[in-house]
């Protein structure tokens, strides 16, 4: 079952289309998840052992019998641990995906924008033109780019026809924006009646540099746009939407008039620095509340925080997992207290404290607990680096490990265990040694 779920995460890795990549990476995920559950008693003993082994050094006889207790029923405790397993599995998956998608768009970012600030809307919608202008005249803005998007449809040469959304900008989007070309230039594709598209759009179409393709926009307008520059942007999408179609603003006012802008890219004039121009577009917005100035670190804080909802809802079932977990060890345990009743009477009759029987019921919970986190730790990050494979193709190529997230969950499972502990170490200690000697 795990080379079959290995195989089904490695052909994940190297498939070249999102569809087939996705469904083996469910196959491998769910394959993994199996073969993990049911080699875990196999793997309690080599685990514990490197686990434990600092145990007797550190904690004399007592760390020596801990350890040996995890080890009495490697059934049981792999059956124990798997509760926490699945949940810091699921975890470890999403923290590696968030922290790649995290790190990916704050390349992109950084990669694709050059203006000083972008002032757009907080929803994301388009703005009245008046806004427009009040940006243009506030004092120390040097060069503002507008842009505005606008549907459109393209007839394609392979007889395809393609409903997509075509953005719209000034002619000097060189000056606020980094684009790759792999033909032609935004001087090419910004001219009057040019159009300009992903490259690998154009491939799949059979479209090339000077074809003629018509185009219909709103209303009914029709006409035929030249391509004239394709872009490499390192995404499917290029600029955000199928196609990556963009063209001159000029184009745009002339087929589809009264249009309002979708965001402005503004560079502070020779002799104004950003901070200050900052502050003075703040003021010229303060009647406009729905209308944001930002940066690139407000962009990145932006991912930042709509990633962290996703994570939001990792974390709570992980809590859950948690829970779920704490309840399994102290069955366990609370098992292994009956069980060896008669044992723990004949330990406490030869001198064993109540404090260091605590103490071995305590590292033996604390084993445990961390064994299922090592393991679904380390499961997680292998679903994590399949999930980044898939998000590669889609433009989010960065792979990232979120090591603080992962030390705090080691950290977080040792609690786990020491909480797990609390009641069976109780019950135990409070044991009459003669009873528990008596007990069958």
């Amino acid at each position: 079952v795990g080379a079959a779920g290995a195989a089904a995460l490695t052909g994940c890795a190297t498939a070249e289309k999102t569809s087939s990549a996705a469904s083996l990476l469910g196959l491998g995920i769910v394959l993994t998840l199996i073969a993990t559950v049911i080699a875990g008693p196999l793997l309690v003993r080599p685990v514990i052992r490197i686990l434990g082994g600092v145990f007797p050094a550190v904690f004399g006889s007592v760390g020596r019998m801990s350890q040996r207790n995890a080890l009495r029923n490697p059934r049981r405790t792999g059956a124990t641990a798997a509760a926490l397993m699945v949940g810091l599995a699921l975890v470890g998956g999403l923290s590696v995906a968030s922290a790649s998608m995290t790190k990916s768009f704050d390349r992109q970012i950084d990669r694709t924008l050059g203006a000083d600030f972008v002032v757009q809307n907080s929803n994301f919608m388009p703005f009245s033109p008046e806004i427009t202008g009040k940006v243009e005249e506030t004092e120390g803005a040097g060069l503002v780019v507008r842009q505005r998007f606008t549907p459109i449809e393209l007839a394609l040469p392979d007889g395809r026809s393609v409903e997509s959304t075509a953005a719209g900008y000034d002619p000097r989007l060189d000056d606020v924006a980094k684009v790759t070309y792999a033909q032609g230039g935004s001087r090419d594709a910004l001219a009057a009646g040019r159009i300009g598209m992903d490259v690998d759009f154009a491939k799949k179409h059979k479209v090339r540099v000077g074809d003629s393709l018509p185009a219909t926009f709103p209303g009914g307008r029709e006409t035929k746009l030249t391509v004239g520059a394709l872009t490499d942007q390192d995404s499917p999408e290029g600029f955000g939407v199928e196609g990556g179609l963009f063209l001159g603003f000029g184009t745009v006012e002339k087929y589809v008039p009264g249009g309002q802008d979708s965001a402005l890219y503004v560079n502070a004039a020779p002799g104004t620095d950003a901070d200050t121009l900052r502050e003075r577009l703040d003021r010229t917005l303060d009647p406009y509340p729905q209308v944001q100035v930002r940066d690139q670190a407000d962009y990145k804080e932006l991912i930042r925080q709509q990633i962290a909802v996703m994570l939001y809802l990792v974390y709570a079932l992980l809590g859950l997992a948690i829970v779920i977990a704490v309840l399994g060890v102290v069955n366990t345990l609370a098992l292994s207290v009956v069980e060896r009743t008669r044992e723990i009477g004949l330990l406490r009759a030869i001198g064993l404290g109540r404090r260091q029987l605590r103490r071995m019921i305590r590292l033996e919970s604390v084993v445990i607990a961390v064994f299922g986190a090592l393991l679904g730790l380390a499961l997680g990050m292998v679903w994590g680096v399949a999930v980044q494979q898939v998000l590669a193709l889609q433009g989010m190529k960065e792979l990232a490990f979120p090591w603080t997230t992962i030390v705090a969950v080691v950290i977080g499972s040792v609690v786990v265990g020491l909480a797990a502990a609390l009641l069976p170490a109780l019950r135990a200690s409070r044991m009459n040694v003669l009873a528990a000697i008596a007990h069958e």
